[in-house]
């Protein structure tokens, strides 16, 4: 058995501990992140972790059948209990040892749950209460390595000398105590990928590497992120952009133990335009000019006419461009509504979903299902494919129709192959949609309660077919 589970196609091992080991260590379950996507990688890697479940198992169960030796002489007992004198002198020695091992621990995956049982532990050990068999520690100890617990956690680990070579005392370090190294923020990165899709891994992985450096300080990595970001907006990058990119960096550095209260300044002029782009206005998106959209479809339709099908639909229905090219054949079929009424929809469903609303059922024109088919025929991706390989194709589609669409726009302010979205809002508001009815089109979550904006999920498309056959005769093909 592998021992293998994949979550958001990135796999894990997961193993339960036999029921005496489980007792023994205070854990049910071992789990490691393996770092891939790949099953064949993650087979090689599980049999290197499965050495490591069998050395804890015999480790646990070698300490638990070697206890202490009972004696009927109470003097036995009370010569082999540490004496004041041992507690106080490998104090040091039991409190570094303990902090390199919860910081080794930090590596892996699951390792909050570990050092919350551990502290129940240490606890326990500090009220007089033993908890571990075979395990002795004395009272000072408990609270001496329940203190080094908390301020390792904090980012603020205890420090002790280490002997250099010959006897002699090392210097003073110079490293600051609240510098986190580059290995804890990995194990961080590991376990917030386990919970994200490949897109987000993907670009997790290239800002870390470009922005962040490390060992480092709180103060310093939250320098080097503004730091790129004027980088980015002296470069003309958009101020939506950047904070997204910003955003994304805090939300991993905030999961680093002690720094759950970083965030980005609110002072100077880059803080403020990297905060503009967390806001959103009527103008910030713009939409190409109807004509001009018009004749960049012949322009796509003469050159590119692979393409044609793709820029047309993406601009009558509103669609992200990844909506549409993430999906197959499967995607367009018929519906029937509480009314009994039988229409053809296409079933929008963003991937990893922004929200709620983003998942839903679009009313096609008859005339447009030859175009949907010919487009949704496109995705090519066997049924058996992993997540990061149709991640990989839907990338490419959306990449080879921008780079047409896009080369074909030219030179111009903010717009884009994404642009077309906007400008079908205008359009669906040129024919009388309310902001709600332009949202539900869209697929932006209704205003009011989250709750009721699910509820009736075979309601009538009459309105949304009549606003887009509207929009449609704006867009002729």
């Amino acid at each position: 058995m592998s021992y293998l589970a994949r979550r958001d196609g990135r796999y894990s091992y997961r193993r339960r501990f036999p029921t005496e080991v489980a007792a023994l260590i205070g854990r049910n379950e071992y789990r490691k992140a393996l770092g891939t996507a790949d099953r064949s990688e993650a087979l090689r890697l599980s049999h290197a972790v499965s050495v490591e479940f069998d050395r804890i198992c015999d480790a646990a169960v070698a300490a638990s059948a070697d206890p202490a030796p009972q004696s009927a002489e109470p003097e036995t007992v009370q010569a082999q209990a540490k004496t004041a004198a041992e507690v106080l002198n490998n104090l040091n020695a039991v409190v570094r040892g303990f902090t390199l091992n919860i910081t080794e621990r930090m590596q892996s995956s699951g390792w909050q749950s570990e050092l919350e049982w551990r502290r129940a532990s240490l606890e326990a050990h500090a009220r007089g209460t033993l908890v571990l068999p075979g395990l002795d520690i004395h009272p000072v100890e408990a609270r001496a390595m329940l203190r080094a617990l908390d301020d390792t956690l904090s980012g603020n680990p205890p420090r002790f000398d280490v002997p250099a070579p010959g006897g002699a005392a090392p210097a003073p370090a110079a490293v600051p105590s609240d510098t986190v190294t580059e290995t804890v923020f990995q194990s961080v990165l590991d376990d917030y990928y386990e919970g994200v899709g490949p897109s987000r891994v993907s670009k997790l992985k290239s800002l870390t590497r470009r922005v962040l450096a490390w060992p480092s300080t709180q103060a310093e990595q939250l320098e080097r992120v503004m730091q790129y970001c004027s980088a980015q907006l002296e470069a003309g990058g958009k101020a939506t952009s950047v904070h997204g990119d910003a955003a994304a960096l805090i939300t991993v550095l905030r999961r680093v133990p002690g720094w759950q209260s970083i965030t980005l300044p609110r002072a100077g002029a880059v803080a403020r335009a990297v905060r503009s782009g967390g806001g959103m206005n009527v103008n910030q998106r713009s939409s190409i000019p109807l004509e001009r959209m018009l004749n960049l479809h012949a322009e796509v339709k003469r050159q590119v006419p692979i393409h044609h099908s793709t820029v047309v639909l993406l601009a009558r229905y509103g669609l992200r461009p990844g909506e549409l090219l993430q999906e197959g054949p499967s995607a367009l079929g018929y519906r029937v509504d509480i009314l009994g009424n039988r229409e053809l929809v296409f079933k929008a469903a963003l991937s990893g979903g922004k929200n709620a609303a983003s998942r839903r059922d679009i009313p096609v024109h008859a005339d447009d299902a030859g175009m949907f088919r010919e487009v949704l025929a496109g995705l090519g991706i066997a049924a058996d494919a992993t997540p990061a390989q149709r991640d990989r194709r839907i990338r490419q589609r959306v990449r080879n129709v921008s780079r047409v669409f896009n080369r074909l726009l030219g030179e111009a302010d903010g717009l884009s192959l994404y642009s077309q979205r906007h400008t079908c809002a205008d359009l669906l508001r040129a024919v009388g949609a309310t902001a709600e009815e332009v949202g539900g089109v869209l697929g932006h979550t209704a205003a009011g309660s989250k709750a009721t904006s699910i509820y009736g999920g075979s309601q009538p498309l009459v309105r949304p077919r009549e606003l887009l056959e509207m929009v449609r005769v704006l867009i002729p093909a």
